[in-house]
């Protein structure tokens, strides 16, 4: 075996789609004793972001949405930490194991970047004191616990319009995780809300807010249409062209003026890049995103690659590729393969991809998809949906999982309890990995 200090060290910050994948396949191309691929996290999972949702509607035990990076990786070195900078003229990355204060630094001879992103929050009056966000499993088990405690406040009281309010929630964003959530959440609800003898079903009710002329932008005007027309139908009111200007704790203002009444907002408009990107001074666009060469090397470097959606990785048209799991999962193995191409001092390959497909829940067992150019909609491309997520999630134990707590869901009614988790303290642990970045 070759001295530690002798290998070549590949550094991958970031353990989500793009990062586990590639750390996944430079196990399957690479001798562990020539060469230590090291994985930086600040989690020892990575959430399956497509099951997110789902699992905090309780369709799915929330662990069954989360795959532990150490059972997906064999061979790479996993470390739980914050990584809190990087000198790439010495090669090094600093950083802090999870719960320890100590400043550590990391050599590289190659660094992938794979940091995904964070929700993107404009100074928009209220917007941080009291929206809710949709980006982890706590945003989504919180969300639940919402719905829960507004559907028993609703039911303590005789107000009928105070009834209505507190069962109003105002989704801002209509791509595809801003229409799953109004969608699945809607459904959810008025689930739940026939078990309450004091509140009409018919009362529970989701407003859309999307700044665009239409919602799913990436699926085709005809599905499009097809979702707004099945979510309206099941209670939900939409707003094209439009967005919110101020958030308070029991209204909101639409950029029309119009003040809307409601208790929870859940905030899905856009991404923006993680704080740590704009420490590293690598080149970056307008946005703040790092910007990439075809094969994934960020410009002006040769041993530095990001991919995901904290870079600007584009097509050979120029076109920047979509920040989506599909493109995620596919970048992480090229890269790899790149990374051992140039380690045998070869050509590097640009990434060329087509999306295979879209697929999105709209809740009360309906969806829309486009697989290979063709359009589905309603129950099969919900089945499909399913079908599709299923079959990629990681390991057919979990696989199993999956389809058993499915099944048990669609035998079963759901029990309407917290799970016990305070905005509070989700809002603080985010704030402290933001420190931490910081």
């Amino acid at each position: 075996m070759q001295d530690e200090q002798s290998k070549v060290r590949i550094v991958i910050v970031g353990g989500g789609f793009g990062g586990a994948y590639c750390a996944q396949e430079l196990e399957k191309r690479l001798d562990p004793d020539e060469v230590e691929v090291v994985l930086l996290d600040r989690h020892n999972y990575f959430v399956f972001f497509p099951l997110l949702i789902e699992a905090g509607i309780g369709k799915l035990e929330p662990r069954h949405a989360v795959v532990s990076i150490r059972a997906f990786l064999r061979h790479t070195t996993f470390r739980m930490a914050e990584v809190t900078g990087l000198d790439s003229d010495s090669q090094m990355v600093r950083y802090r194991i999870v719960g320890d204060s100590e400043l550590r630094t990391l050599h590289y001879d190659h660094l992938v970047l794979a940091l995904g992103s964070v929700n993107r929050l404009p100074p928009l009056p209220g917007l941080v004191e009291y929206a809710y966000q949709i980006k982890s499993l706590p945003d989504a088990l919180l969300l639940r616990d919402r719905v829960i405690q507004l559907l028993e406040w609703a039911d303590a009281i005789t107000d009928r319009e105070k009834q209505r309010t507190l069962l109003h929630f105002v989704v801002v964003g209509g791509n595809f995780t801003g229409v799953e959530v109004a969608g699945e959440f809607l459904a959810f609800m008025q689930s739940a809300a026939r078990k309450y003898k004091n509140i009409n079903p018919g009362d529970c009710c989701v407003t859309l807010f999307e700044r665009a002329e239409r919602i799913l932008p990436a699926v085709g005007a005809h599905l499009a249409n097809y979702a707004a027309k099945q979510l309206i139908k099941h209670g939900m009111v939409i707003h094209l062209n439009q967005s919110v200007l101020e958030i308070g704790a029991d209204y909101v203002v639409s950029d029309s003026g119009e003040r809307i009444g409601c208790r929870t907002v859940i905030w899905c408009a856009g991404i923006a890049p993680p704080p740590l990107v704009a420490t590293t001074h690598l080149a970056q666009d307008s946005d703040g995103w790092v910007r990439c060469e075809r094969d994934f090397r960020v410009e002006g470097h040769s041993n530095i690659w990001a991919i995901g959606d904290c870079a600007v990785n584009r097509d050979a048209d120029g076109n920047p590729y979509t920040a989506t799991a599909q493109n995620a999962v596919r970048m992480g193995p090229h890269l790899a393969r790149n990374l051992v191409f140039c380690l045998r001092k070869e050509s590097t390959k640009p990434f060329d991809f087509k999306m295979l497909g879209s697929l999105t829940a709209l809740g009360s067992y309906k969806g829309v998809a486009r697989i290979f150019g063709f359009n589905i909609s309603g129950w099969p491309a919900w089945f499909l949906w399913r079908t599709v997520y299923l079959l990629k999630m990681p390991g057919w134990r979990r696989r199993l999982r999956v389809a058993i707590d499915w099944t048990l869901d669609l035998l079963s009614a759901q029990d309407n309890v917290q799970i016990g988790l305070s905005r509070d303290e989700v809002a603080s642990r985010k704030e402290a990995s933001r420190h931490e970045e910081d």
